[in-house]
């Protein structure tokens, strides 16, 4: 069991400096802010494939960015960190700090936690086949709280259902932190 308390967790002002850099990325070149490049790390990690930074880089942003090199190189020094973060919350076994309340209820536009479920299944999709191919069923059962949260399978039916229903809605949230663990104890549990 890992002892929480030596996580090695980005200080207040990395959090500050890599969201502040994330946000103004995403406000010109519409790529992908704080919480969507945390879900897309997060799922890098639970996923079965080796974790690179790189395919942060190639899916989380468009191919010329207005970062400076300074800023490029910070930016990818504290993903790399907020990663080492994730993997020990991963391999605690505890359920999955998602950093955003869990509710689409949002009344300043779109709900951090839509943003980092996007991130979250656009690594899914991008590395999809590995994802299922150990048991689909199983795995389609404990992404179907992230794949609501997304917003990307809004036209399914029974997303629309869940959507009708405020307190469903509050619930099939609340069950991201423990799925993404059911997750990664899956895809990696004969790994470890």
């Amino acid at each position: 069991m890992t002892d929480l308390n030596s996580i090695p967790a980005l200080s207040e002002e990395e959090l500050e400096t890599l969201g502040n850099l994330l946000e103004d990325e995403a406000d010109r070149n519409d790529s992908f802010d704080f919480f969507a490049v945390h879900g897309f790390i997060t799922a890098l990690l639970t996923g079965p494939v080796e974790f690179d930074v790189q395919d942060v880089w190639d899916c989380a942003f468009d191919e010329t960015t207005s970062f400076t090199p300074a800023n490029k190189a910070t930016v990818t020094a504290l993903m790399v960190k907020l990663s080492k973060e994730i993997q020990a919350w991963l391999d605690s076994g505890q359920d999955f700090p998602v950093p955003t309340d869990l509710s689409l209820m949002d009344d300043d536009g779109e709900p951090p936690l839509e943003s980092w479920a996007m991130g979250f299944m656009s690594a899914v999709l991008l590395q999809e086949e590995a994802w299922y191919a150990s048991n689909e069923e199983l795995i389609a059962q404990f992404l179907f709280p992230i794949m609501y949260a997304s917003g990307l399978f809004m036209d399914e039916p029974e997303m629309a259902d869940i959507d009708e229903d405020s307190e469903l809605s509050d619930q099939m949230c609340a069950n991201i932190p423990v799925s993404i663990i059911e997750l990664y104890l899956q895809l990696n549990g004969a790994n470890k």
